[in-house]
């Protein structure tokens, strides 16, 4: 750690010496994707941009967000701060979640040092709630408008019938650099929609875009069901949904190529940090987006920054949760990590550094509105073995309410081959989930096996459930108290009631559902003030 602190304190000197620009940084941030990329072993289809990223950088094998949802992800990432302790632990807008008055955002510490800030697509933490935006980018165009061709709103929409989303972010992207004041630092978060489900959306790049097409995905090629391993074999309407899938993440590598070629046409590159991941895993696959399994939680993280790692082409098993984003960008820009974070800098790992952090941690409570998106869950691991706690897990309670449509095409092939059984016991064990779960993650990535219970690794168990209890009472996590759990579950039946009434996804975004009991103004000494370990 030292060698690091001296060298990183060196590098701060000279860029201060010689003139130069702070350094920038871009962190390209995709929405539903896991790792299925050749830089995590996956050869489906050849991603050249993502590869390349990785040859001129440092892949991390095992990162992980703070909650399989996207707005609790995102609440992670802004504020550093697990999502009971920011207050994102469910949607925003109208489903009633938001941000504690007053919580801390890098992006606010980023522009009071004098950066400037921009995004494509969204922040992910809107509400009407806010009387000043916790997230305050200085350009943030909507995700249908685009600035460098002066299209804004339905003129937008109209230019051809569905937005070319894709080449609009690029687009906007090139407009936030042509803009930019000579010697000004920047943070810019390059996002997209593609990889959300629905993944079948040609119109997403312009026809005639340089490099687009890629290659049709090569059905053949796909062997497993992403999250499912050798359990299921995709044919049929879940194989061509699965292809899609793999589609989309064509697109994101071409997006990544165009988001890298212009910080070189604008001479960006040299002094840039670039960071590549994901608010979660996919989803309409069961066991990725709102669950604890990996194929939620894990999510490609790939960075790079020129001059600035020991070993560019490398592989790191340093352990990397969402809440060390905000220590690290903020340590990037040359500023005090603020105390009240749990979460640890990552810059020690791009110099081979052991990692601090040893073990990672999960807090989901819910997605949107729908009781059957309310299941809270906690996990921990070391990186090879995995505790997967279900606060409401019994093994026969139900996490859904009625048919899942968002796996109809799973279901389908899972119930036409009743010799899978293992696919069917973990299809039941996704939708009725004990109590806890173990899993061997080394041994058994996809997590088919449950050890949980077994005599040979009740030492592992005991361990981890120490460890997990103890983060858990730490960063104050109120689903340990049983008052507070069922004063939750009676506001959040009663929301869903309310929800349904007024029209459920269709309600006004100003009608909040109202869970402010469940989020005070923001307090740092609400919880232990320690860091994750």
């Amino acid at each position: 750690m030292k060698s690091f602190l001296v060298s990183f304190l060196l590098f701060a000197f000279s860029l201060t010496a010689a003139g130069m620009e702070r350094p920038n940084i871009v962190f390209i941030h995709m929405e539903d994707m896991g790792v299925q990329i050749p830089a995590y072993g996956d050869q489906t289809i050849a991603t050249p941009n993502l590869d390349q990223l990785a040859a001129d950088g440092i892949v991390f094998e095992r990162a992980h967000v703070s909650a399989a949802s996207c707005a609790s992800s995102r609440g992670t990432l802004f504020s550093g701060l697990y999502p009971h302790q920011n207050g994102i632990m469910g949607f925003v807008q109208q489903h009633g979640f938001y941000y504690r008055d007053g919580t801390p955002t890098f992006v606010k510490d980023l522009k009071a040092a004098g950066y400037y800030t921009g995004l494509t697509y969204k922040n992910g933490v809107e509400s009407s709630h806010y009387k000043r935006p916790p997230v305050p980018f200085d350009f943030k165009p909507k995700y249908t408008e685009n600035w460098l061709k002066g299209l804004t709103g339905k003129q937008a929409i109209k230019s051809k019938g569905n937005p070319p989303l894709v080449s609009y972010a690029v687009d906007n992207f090139q407009y936030f650099l042509e803009n930019l004041e000579e010697g000004q630092p920047f943070y810019f978060q390059a996002q997209t929609p593609d990889s959300h489900h629905v993944w079948d959306r040609p119109h997403f790049i312009r026809d005639g875009e340089t490099g687009w097409p890629y290659p049709e995905v090569d059905q053949s090629r796909i062997k497993f069901t992403p999250g499912w391993g050798d359990a299921l074999i995709p044919t049929g309407a879940l194989l061509e949904k699965v292809s899609q899938y793999y589609r989309a993440i064509q697109r994101v590598d071409w997006y990544v190529g165009r988001i890298l070629k212009l910080l070189e046409e604008h001479g960006h590159a040299d002094n840039t940090l670039v960071v590549f991941s994901s608010d979660h895993g996919p989803s309409h696959l069961l066991r990725g987006k709102t669950t604890p399994h990996e194929f939620g939680l894990r999510v490609p993280f790939i960075v790079r920054w020129p001059g600035q790692i020991k070993e560019p082409g490398t592989r790191s098993n340093a352990l990397v949760s969402f809440v060390d984003l905000y220590p690290t960008f903020v340590e990037v820009a040359g500023l005090e990590i603020p105390t009240h974070l749990p979460g640890h800098s990552i810059l020690p790992a791009l110099n081979g550094e052991d990692s601090i952090r040893k073990h990672l941690y999960s807090a989901f409570v819910a997605h949107t509105t729908g009781v059957h998106q309310y299941w809270p869950s906690r996990t921990v691991t070391d990186g090879r073995w995995k505790l997967i706690h279900h606060v409401f897990g019994d093994g026969k309670r139900s996490r859904y309410v009625g048919k899942n449509k968002a796996i109809f095409c799973l279901n389908k092939q899972i119930d036409s081959m009743p010799d899978n059984a293992l696919a069917r016991r973990l299809r039941h064990r996704s939708e009725v989930p004990p109590a806890f779960e173990l899993y061997d993650l080394k041994n058994d990535p996809n997590e088919h096996h449950n050890l949980f219970g077994a005599t040979e690794y009740l030492e592992i168990e005991q361990r981890l459930s120490t460890k997990l209890k103890s983060w858990r009472r730490q960063v104050a996590d109120p689903f340990l108290d049983e008052a507070f759990v069922q004063r939750f579950n009676r506001v959040y039946h009663e929301n869903y009631e309310l929800w349904k009434s007024r029209g459920g996804s269709k309600m006004n975004d100003k009608n909040l559902l109202d869970f402010s009991e469940f989020i005070p103004n923001w307090d740092p000494t609400d919880y232990v003030r320690q860091k994750d370990q």
